[in-house]
């Protein structure tokens, strides 16, 4: 099907399905973000080895969004989606029984595999194709707002399953019983509601590779600019997930509260934040990279803020906690729509997806391992400290990007 002949509610229904699973297949591996302690106790594991298990996440992402740029543009992105529903569903059944560690590895290096090598750059793809050349921003901003709406009441009905069980074990088997479920449930709306877009048909000669888009990708600067755009911008949304263990172990507030936080932090302001940078985007300053310039250049404060604020001032804590939140929610809600700015061929959009997901969510494959160690190591304040710099460090980077990619678009005017 044409995307210019299809409803803006058939439009609006495809990416609210897609924008469901989405969620729900990145909560599975990333458990530790929002119930940090919850899955230590469950699973009887130190930070380190969760910092493992994360990192098994990133390696194994790297390749999935690689690969997955390929898939994306050679097959069906219905089959794709389907099939990974029933993946997801069946490897997060296996993860409910609490394997031996070794096993958990491979468990989440499975899950990130369903998600990036399938998922992602099929769905990255598919809101592409849907903004057209005017409406890149609206829709990436609105689609990661409305998985970001789900990213709040997914983790939140959790939280009300775990707060129902007596043992942390039991509460988080229960957890993963419940999104193998909605991974189930994707898979069969799937089968009755996503239509293939124009030109996502198998076709003899786009099954072949052609390391000749690859070629022409990597000599791409806009490319890099992009990659690294988004490597900052992870950089910070990876760490701000050690601010949930911050609160608790260091600032003394409760688990609930802080697991309250946490979901709201990490996925529910983003429920603003990014359809916000999209309509800014498109309406108000018209160009994505400038307005990811804004928000790294805010959050570089805020991240300065945690390592000055005193881990007793309970309420500062907080509101700092939350405003780097909504940045970088915002941020992540635009940072594929500048791909146009940056001159990126539209053509191998599955492609760059994927190089550009595997270079910009790399730090999921080190970043854990490496701050769990810190956390072993060395007194908590210490380490916390450490934390605060490497994520100024990433604001760092996105800012840099961000006006590279602002200079190659002055160039092409």
């Amino acid at each position: 099907m044409d995307a210019e002949k299809m409803s803006a509610a058939k439009k609006w229904a495809m990416i609210g399905l897609l924008t469901f699973f989405g969620r729900a297949i990145a909560n599975v591996p990333y458990m530790r973000e929002v119930y940090y302690d919850q899955v230590i106790e469950a699973l009887n594991i130190t930070n380190t080895q969760l910092g493992i298990l994360s990192s098994a996440v990133g390696i194994a992402s790297i390749f999935g969004y690689f690969f997955g740029g390929f898939l994306a543009d050679r097959f069906s992105s219905k089959k794709i989606i389907i099939l990974s529903g029933l993946m997801g569903g069946v490897i997060t059944l296996w993860y409910a029984s609490y394997p031996p560690f070794p096993v958990l590895v491979f468990i989440h290096a499975a899950v990130a595999l369903d998600g990036t090598l399938l998922f992602w750059s099929a769905y990255v793809r598919i809101v592409r194709m849907l903004g057209g050349k005017e409406g890149q921003g609206k829709y990436y901003g609105f689609a990661e707002g409305i998985r970001a709406c789900f990213g709040i009441i997914l983790p939140l009905i959790c939280t009300a399953i775990m707060v129902r069980s007596v043992m942390a074990s039991a509460g988080l088997r229960n957890a993963l019983l419940f999104y193998s479920a909605c991974y189930f449930l994707t898979a069969v709306l799937g089968f009755f509601f996503l239509v293939d877009i124009k030109d996502e048909h198998v076709s003899e000669s786009k099954t072949k590779f052609n390391p000749e888009e690859y070629i022409i990708l990597f000599k791409t600067p806009g490319l890099w600019l992009v990659s690294f755009l988004i490597f900052g911008t992870y950089t910070v949304f990876s760490l701000q997930s050690y601010s949930t263990p911050y609160m608790t172990n260091v600032c003394g507030m409760s688990s609930g509260t802080v697991s309250t936080i946490a979901s709201i932090r990490q996925y529910g302001i983003g429920l603003a934040s990014m359809p916000l940078f999209g309509i800014i985007a498109d309406n108000v300053i018209k160009s994505s990279a400038k307005t990811c310039l804004i928000g790294a250049v805010i959050l570089l404060p805020c991240a300065f803020g945690m390592l000055l604020c005193p881990s007793d001032a309970a309420v500062p804590v907080i509101l700092l906690v939350l405003v780097i939140g909504f940045m970088v929610q915002g941020i992540r809600g635009v940072y594929y729509a500048t791909q146009n700015e940056a001159r990126i061929p539209v053509h191998l959009s599955g492609a760059a997806a994927g190089i550009i997901s595997s270079i910009g969510f790399l730090p999921d494959a080190f970043i854990f391992a490496q701050v769990g160690a810190w956390l072993d190591k060395y007194p908590e304040e210490q380490a916390y400290h450490m934390i605060w710099v490497y994520m100024m460090i990433g604001c760092g980077i996105a800012i840099a990007s961000a006006l590279g990619i602002m200079q190659l678009e002055r160039k092409h005017k």
